[in-house]
């Protein structure tokens, strides 16, 4: 049996297995605009965006527990929130104390291999200092990824989402 091995596209670094997280750079409708119009309107960087002054996001991540094994398959998402929970995951970036106050978003990413994922709504817990924030579907949602956050997801399944993802295509050298 040969070792499955992949480098990170953040850190550059080689790490055994699959990759245990896939992430989204930007809001959907953010990507989705020209390089100069992302340009005037928005203002980002690898967590906090905001677009037209007005319309404000966060990066968290949705965990999806691996069954096969004690770990999670992370979604790094974006989900849209007022300007109060902006401004709150801000501070607690910053602080060596999770707030405790339970937020609310709204995602904005559709995630590969699943039906419309934009617009579920979230619970958004802080996770203090330069931590992102771990988002959990609110009650009541309905939908594949909803399941697979509350029952978990199999190693098969775990690599059938990366194919999807595109992990497994041929580059050329």
């Amino acid at each position: 049996m040969t070792s499955t091995t992949y480098t990170c596209s953040t850190c550059g670094k080689e790490h055994e297995g699959l990759p245990s997280d896939w992430g989204f750079k930007l809001p959907d409708e953010v990507h989705a605009l020209s390089y100069i119009e992302r340009y005037k309107r928005a203002k980002y960087n690898a967590d906090l965006c905001t677009l037209d002054e007005q319309r404000h996001f966060i990066r968290g991540v949705l965990p999806i527990p691996l069954v096969d094994q004690d770990d999670t398959f992370g979604w790094g998402i974006w989900a849209e929130v007022n300007r109060s929970t902006h401004d709150a995951y801000v501070e607690a970036f910053n602080s060596d104390a999770p707030e405790p106050a339970h937020r609310t978003g709204v995602l904005v990413n559709n995630v590969p291999g699943y039906s419309e994922t934009s617009g579920l709504a979230v619970g958004i817990q802080f996770n203090g200092k330069g931590a992102r924030p771990t988002f959990t579907f609110a009650t009541g949602v309905v939908h594949g990824l909803a399941h697979e956050q509350l029952s978990g997801i199999s190693q098969k399944r775990h690599h059938d989402i990366l194919e999807t993802l595109g992990f497994f295509d041929e580059t050329d050298a």
